[in-house]
Formats: structure tokens, sequence, C-alpha cells
């Protein structure tokens, strides 16, 4: 089924908009990754899932699973609910658990829509804390889309980044916040083609 609502996505996708995706030989064979796109619009999630032909898990808001049509979709890419109040800790166990057994996760670390072009929003330390906790790096990737009929939507897939050196000892609330900002932020907003990224 959930092969099924991917070419489905794929092929919907590609009668909507100019899709060009680049990158792919990027995607590590050898290793895990958490997958770090930035954040436009709700059509991110689908497009990522879609076009990057890994078998991957997915966060996504607890209140999406009960919009109808849009739950059962998202449920069927992988996805699985995660509270916005407050710090949801079973989300957090089961997204580390995913990791250390081998499989991908997507996060998008800016934790919002963020719909200015050429800008990223402030990255937050979650990412890092989960790619430090499970011992994964991160595979960045960029967005650039104009989600109207037939407008242009592309998706870069960067290098890998390995994070070992981070991963060995406890990280502080400011270290994993450094992680974000000097060494995943950057490289998303390069492959995103923004300028700049903060509040």
């Amino acid at each position: 089924m959930k092969q099924f609502i991917l070419a489905l996505a794929r092929l919907v996708y590609r009668i909507l908009f100019k899709v060009e995706i680049h990158g792919i030989e990027n995607i590590p064979s050898d290793k895990n990754f958490l997958v770090t796109p930035n954040h436009l619009s709700n059509f991110d999630p689908p497009l990522v899932a879609a076009f990057l032909p890994v078998d991957m898990a997915y966060m996504a808001k607890a209140s999406l699973f009960k919009v109808p049509v849009v739950g059962w979709v998202i449920k069927a890419f992988g996805a699985f609910p995660v509270k916005k109040a407050g710090n949801d800790m079973s989300a957090v166990k089961l997204a580390i658990r995913i990791l250390k057994e081998g499989k991908p996760l997507t996060i998008f670390p800016e934790g919002r829509r963020v719909k200015t072009p050429g800008v990223l929003g402030e990255g937050k330390p979650g990412a890092a804390m989960l790619a430090t906790k499970a011992k994964v790096g991160f595979l960045p990737v960029g967005i650039t889309a104009r989600y109207r009929f037939r407008g242009k939507v592309v998706l870069t897939v960067g290098e890998y980044i390995d994070i070992s050196e981070y991963t060995e000892g406890r990280l502080s609330s400011e270290d994993l916040q450094k992680l974000t900002d000097e060494v995943l932020m950057p490289r998303i907003a390069e492959l995103a083609g923004a300028k700049t990224y903060g509040n």
C-alpha cells in the first residue's frame, strides 16, 4: 500500500508541478542518517517521501492525523504523531529507536514552515539531539519551490554530514544548538539557495 501511495504522489506532483530532483547519488548506502529538509509548505513532506528513494519514517504533528484523508496518507507514508505542545518524550524515544534500528527518519529542523523566499527559519536543536543520541549523521536537503500549477519545484540532496565527533559524551542544549547553527543549517541554506536564516 505504501509503495502505491508513493507512486501516486509522484504522479500527482509531476502533473501539478515541474519537479526536479538533484543529488540522489549523495544518499549513503552503507550508513543510516537523519533526513533534514527546510520547510516551505505542507506540500514538502509528501515531496520528500515520494521522491527520495529511501524507506523512511517521519515525524508529523499529531493534529494532522485527525484531518480526513491527510491523516490516512501520512500514516501510509510511515509518519508517526508528535504532540505540538510540550516535549513528547514517547515520540522522541520512538524516533531514536527507529534510527538505532537502521531506518532513516525525516525531520524538518526549523520546526515550522517559513514561506519567505530565500530565508530559512532558525534551526531548532531537536534534529541534532536525535542524531547525536542515535549516533547517525545528517542528510541535508534543500527545497526551493513555487507550489502553484506547473510551478518549479526543486529538491536537492546534499552530501552526508558526519557528526561522529559530537556523539561521544553528553551534549548540553547549547552544544546541540551550536551543532545546528554551525554545521547543519548553513548546509541546508546553501542547498535551498537561501542567503539568510534565523528568526
